[in-house]
């Protein structure tokens, strides 16, 4: 073999080494591209799944067709249903709303169930409504809506609500004015016109009142609030806590000036004012 037949056989071993590079390269390139789109599709696939699992099974209510609903409907028709824990519906809640969490389901024994249930959770996103739904729903209760966005939106958008009321709340202080009992025994032994609304047990306003006074007791407020018809009014209790929490609740549900009397019953009662039974 002579030298220029020589080189040309180098030349086509380096050419052929070359091309199996080459074919190599284009073949992990093509092989990884393969399996990114088969791996892309196994995943959009999987997030399709998944977004049918955890779509919801229900209708939503915005906050303010809620509102407007609870504004113009003459008939309540309908449920508000809390299912937030108690100490999130104390803090605040809407009026007239009921606090069912999900762990002390079934309800069919604690709300109407012939009327349409209008669910309200914390937020968006938060997992016991789907289970209160489901819930109902094995209680054969079909008629459901789901407040969109929940307390989170209800306080945005609307931003009316009931507070149970706390002393250390500056926002919840100012709802309130605060009254001697001697002030209010003065008024009273001079005719003067006072309305007084006794928040305690009906048991304890029967041991002794204050004359006038109407009982309307703590836990059911807003279920009759409409018994005060008086926009200055002074709140009467077993503790001094008692009658500040009404207060805030009833300027919260009626925006009224309610007056709180310092020491409340027992305050009253070591002064030696008058009780009628």
């Amino acid at each position: 073999m002579n030298k220029k037949e020589k080189n040309k056989n180098e030349n086509r071993i380096l050419l052929f080494g070359f091309s199996l590079i080459i074919l190599v390269i284009v073949f992990t390139l093509f092989r990884s591209k393969l399996f990114s789109e088969s791996g892309d599709a196994n995943s959009t696939e999987d997030n399709q799944s998944s977004s049918q699992l955890s779509s919801p099974t229900y209708s939503a209510i915005s906050a303010n067709d809620l509102n407007k609903k609870i504004l113009t409907s003459s008939k309540k028709d309908f449920v508000l249903l809390d299912i937030r824990p108690f100490e999130a519906y104390i803090a605040e809640h809407i009026m007239d709303s009921i606090n069912i969490p999900v762990d002390e389901f079934p309800v069919s024994s604690k709300i109407d169930t012939h009327s349409q249930v209008i669910i309200i959770g914390e937020k968006n996103g938060d997992e016991n409504i789907s289970v209160a739904v489901e819930k109902l729903k094995e209680e054969k209760i079909e008629n459901i809506k789901v407040l969109a966005g929940g307390m989170e939106s209800w306080k945005q958008i609307i931003n009316t609500s009931v507070t149970y009321g706390n002393p250390k709340s500056f926002v919840d202080q100012s709802k309130v004015s605060y009254l001697e009992p001697e002030l209010l025994n003065s008024a009273l032994v001079q005719k003067i016109p006072v309305f007084i609304v006794d928040v305690r047990t009906p048991e304890e306003y029967a041991r002794g009142h204050i004359e006038g006074a109407i009982n309307v007791p703590f836990d059911d407020l807003e279920k009759k609030r409409s018994d005060v018809t008086e926009r200055k009014i002074v709140v009467v209790g077993i503790n001094e806590l008692q009658e500040f929490q009404a207060s805030v609740q009833l300027y919260d549900m009626l925006l009224i000036s309610p007056l709180v009397m310092k020491g409340a019953m027992p305050a009253w009662e070591s002064k030696g004012f008058a009780l009628v039974k």
